[in-house]
């Protein structure tokens, strides 16, 4: 711009320039940095020096005309962004985002220009605020293609120089926003053809490359500067359904859940080819607005949304809560706001909402007002009146709009008093479980069908189901009873034995395999050093399976002393359930000397040779591949063992770890009882009285034991919380003998509900593979160790305990 200060452009040979894409010079995408190590460990909550913060506007999408805007230049703020900086500081806002335009960056294919960024940065710096830059804010330069399958690559390397010069003109923090919203971006530009690139029905394949995008963005990054702080900002939504359409629910969760996906994607969980892992989200932005609020329509246009003070609107501080519960990072609410006299009342109550979820323990950063600015519309340049200053005036003077400005003054107010309130001496506030319950069922839906349609065919030729734990990997459900902090949903208690049941209904060799890997986990999630957790959860967050093989051979499998301080193990593991797919396998073994029984986290897969399949001729549970593996003379290093001596046997655990293995029987028994009612539909024997009585009688036994698992469930949280607040308790044994009434009551409803479907479909309907498929895993899937022994154990209580029945398990509540 002419009268303007100028600085010559930048080469792509200058030396702290960017070229496209050299290997050498910029990590590949999804690469480990080279701080991983640190960036695995989560740095310090940052705290911006106000709550409120002020955000410029600055896309610079084409429209479907051609036409570019480019809404810093129309707003004038490129040209006053002194005279902006000083307003948001004089009005008590202490940090901002603002953006750099890359289609002026670089013009040509690796030549970086930033001048058209100078006056923005160097204002952010006079200043003192903290700015959080926006790398992409859906506009590119004309020769980048966002589908190419190197954008991921020509985006990072427009990171690194871009890095590079903010380095070089920025105190203290770098702030980066690597891509605006991606989920509308996607949506936008892949699916209806709103943005560009104009695009239909290719939003997941652009949901992709841009995640791809700002994972090469953010290696590159640090790769000039490892402490950059990187904020992902992603629409904030609530999606119900309809009350006259109930039917709908399923799909209006499917779109609540959508937007998640991005984030999931960034850590790893969904599609992991793509490179997440947890060090890729830092701080979660969200961008609210009145509009992000509705009841679900087939036809989305005609979507009712409920606004500011409908009964039906969930408050957002409850949603600020369930995105918390799911990542475990700090959240910004990264944009709010609307238009005219609805300005200030919208922004006080977000940010009311925003303080009361930060009192509650959620760590909510701060609200930025988005815009800051008035500004042109995207779509006709009229006039929007969503900020809390107009364009400018002939000397540079915006005038202020006073209720806004009023509200701002509120907030800071409150936030002020709430920042002066002593702190409380309160436990890391748990995941609410019932958001966790919703996010996994949710997930399992997009597994359900791969497992359904593969459980027949891996029936009948015994090979694993790799299909369907890829599934289940790609759903993000290898890590759901993880915390937040590592990656996972933090699903536990009765909520995980849900999904056990609903895996199991699926196919009990997949639910069998599955209850092992959290089995597996939730041992090392207890017992392992920090490392070791950490490790865990990355293994489990990239797709690796963990198992527990525990059932031996005599005289069983012992650890060798060797002369430099390590172990090789010797003997031989029956029932190695997953052979040669599971991982990561932790396996109990003897310590030498008499030491006691440690558990082992095997470092690798167990070589193929090693397994002798002629031990695995079963009639049911054939997927399942539990062969016999000979371990002699494998190596064990000391970080390899997790937890002290006898830890794996430690109770109530090592005896309330059957409430998993019962759900996923249930869920068996589940879906026999639905095969056997669809073989009488079809054969026309489905009004006969003797048939509804019998099928009345197996419902019913397993709707009970499914009851006495729940409340096994209870009373086994019950006992651990008594046990991590060091209380005296009594009752741990009658929770045990509680637990073994449960085995027992369910291997009695699952071995009537085999006899019962087999006598009533009789030999005609025992032809039909999916139901002898499901007799034959059940019947063989039952087998579980010592149920006579779990029988005395439960008798013994009965007999010699503080009486009958037991007061302790008589408890009600809430299943979650």
């Amino acid at each position: 711009m002419a009268g303007v200060e100028q600085t010559e452009p930048v080469e792509g040979n200058q030396p702290w320039a960017a070229k496209p894409a050299a290997p050498a010079e910029l990590p590949q995408v999804g690469a480990e940095p080279a701080a991983a190590a640190e960036a695995e460990v989560q740095p310090p909550p940052p705290a911006f020096s106000s709550f409120v913060l002020g955000g410029f506007e600055c896309s610079t999408h084409r429209r479907p005309s051609g036409r570019r805007i480019d809404i810093i230049d129309a707003t004038a703020h490129d040209r006053l962004a002194r005279q902006d900086y000083e307003r948001l500081r004089a009005s008590g806002l202490g940090g901002a985002r603002d953006g750099l335009r890359w289609h002026l960056i670089e013009t040509a294919p690796g030549h970086y220009d930033f001048r058209s960024a100078q006056l923005q940065v160097e204002a952010a710096r006079g200043s003192g605020l903290t700015v959080i830059w926006d790398l992409l804010h859906y506009g590119v330069p004309d020769h980048v293609d966002v589908f190419a399958p190197d954008f991921p690559q020509t985006f990072a390397a427009f990171a690194h120089a871009a890095t590079t010069w903010l380095r070089a003109h920025t105190q203290g923090e770098l702030w980066l926003c690597p891509v605006n919203e991606i989920s509308f971006f996607a949506w936008g530009g892949g699916d209806v053809g709103y943005l560009p690139p104009f695009a239909r029905g290719r939003g997941p394949t652009l949901k992709a490359n841009l995640v791809r995008a700002a994972i090469a963005a953010m290696d590159a990054a640090r790769a000039v500067d490892p402490a950059v702080r990187f904020v992902h900002a992603e629409p904030l939504i609530q999606v119900t359904p309809h009350p006259e359409r109930p039917d709908e629910a399923h799909h209006a969760r499917i779109v609540h859940d959508s937007q998640y996906e991005a984030l999931d994607m960034l850590m790893g969980r969904v599609r992991p080819e793509l490179g997440g892992a947890p060090h890729y989200v830092d701080v979660v932005g969200v961008n609210y607005y009145p509009y992000n609020q509705w009841r679900h329509h087939g036809d989305h246009g005609q979507r009712e949304v409920l606004p500011l003070g409908h009964p039906d609107a969930r408050p957002l501080a409850s949603l600020l809560g369930e995105v918390y519960a799911r990542f475990g990072r700090p959240l910004l609410i990264a944009e709010t706001g609307t238009e005219d006299e609805a300005r200030a009342p919208w922004f006080e109550e977000v940010a009311t909402q925003a303080l009361r979820a930060a009192r509650a323990g959620v760590p909510v950063l701060g609200v930025c007002l988005y815009p800051v600015v008035n500004h042109p519309g995207w779509d006709d340049d009229r006039h929007c009146h969503n900020g809390l200053w107009d364009y400018p005036d002939e000397l540079g003077h915006r005038a202020a709009y006073g209720p806004l400005a009023d509200a701002v003054t509120r907030v800071l107010r409150a936030a002020a008093r709430a920042e002066g309130e002593p702190a409380e001496e309160v436990a890391p506030t748990p995941p609410d479980a019932r958001t966790a319950l919703d996010s996994a069922r949710a997930r399992f839906r997009q597994a359900l069908e791969t497992i359904e349609a593969e459980a027949d065919a891996r029936g009948a030729d015994g090979a694993f189901p790799a299909a369907s734990f890829a599934a289940l990997r790609d759903a993000g459900l290898l890590t759901v009873t993880l915390p937040p902090p590592d990656g996972g949903d933090g699903l536990a208690g009765p909520g995980l034995l849900e999904l056990l049941r609903s895996v199991g209904r699926a196919s009990l060799s997949v639910g069998r395999v599955y209850e092992g890997h959290l089995n597996a986990l939730e041992l090392i999630a207890r017992y392992g050093t920090p490392e070791q957790r950490t490790q865990a959860a990355q293994d489990a967050g990239h797709g690796e399976l963990f198992g527990v093989w525990n059932t031996e051979e005599a005289p069983g499998v012992a650890l060798v002393s060797r002369p430099d301080g390590g172990w090789t193990l010797s003997g031989a593991k029956a029932f190695t359930s997953g052979a040669g797919f599971v991982g990561r396998a932790l396996v109990p073994a003897e310590l030498p000397g008499g030491q006691g029984r440690t558990m082992v986290l095997l470092r690798g897969p167990v070589p193929p040779e090693r397994f002798d399949p002629a031990f695995w001729t079963p009639l049911g549970m054939r997927a399942t591949l539990s062969l016999r593996a000979d371990l002699t003379g494998l190596p064990v290093e000391p970080g390899d063992l997790i937890g002290p001596p006898g830890a794996y046997y430690a109770q109530p655990e090592f005896g309330g770890g059957a409430l998993r293995f019962l759900a996923v029987q249930l869920g068996g028994a589940d879906a026999l009882l639905e095969a056997g009612c669809s073989a009488l539909r079809q054969i026309g024997r489905a009004g006969d009285d003797v048939q509804r009585l019998r099928f009345a009688e197996l419902a019913a036994g397993l709707e009970a034991a499914w009851q006495t698992v729940l409340q096994g469930g209870r009373l086994l949280a019950q006992s651990r919380l008594a046990h991590l607040q060091r209380e005296p308790s009594q009752g741990s044994e009658a929770t045990l003998a509680y637990i073994h009434l449960a085995r027992m009551v369910t291997e009695d409803a699952c071995l009537r509900c085999a006899e019962g479907i087999e006598r009533a479909v009789g030999a005609r309907g025992l032809l039909q593979p999916g139901i002898t498929r499901r007799l034959l895993d059940l019947r063989m899937y039952l087998r579980q160790p010592a149920p006579d022994a779990a029988r005395l154990a439960l008798g013994r209580h009965v007999l010699e305990g503080p009486g009958w029945p037991d007061a302790g398990w008589s408890l009600t509540g809430d299943t979650l």
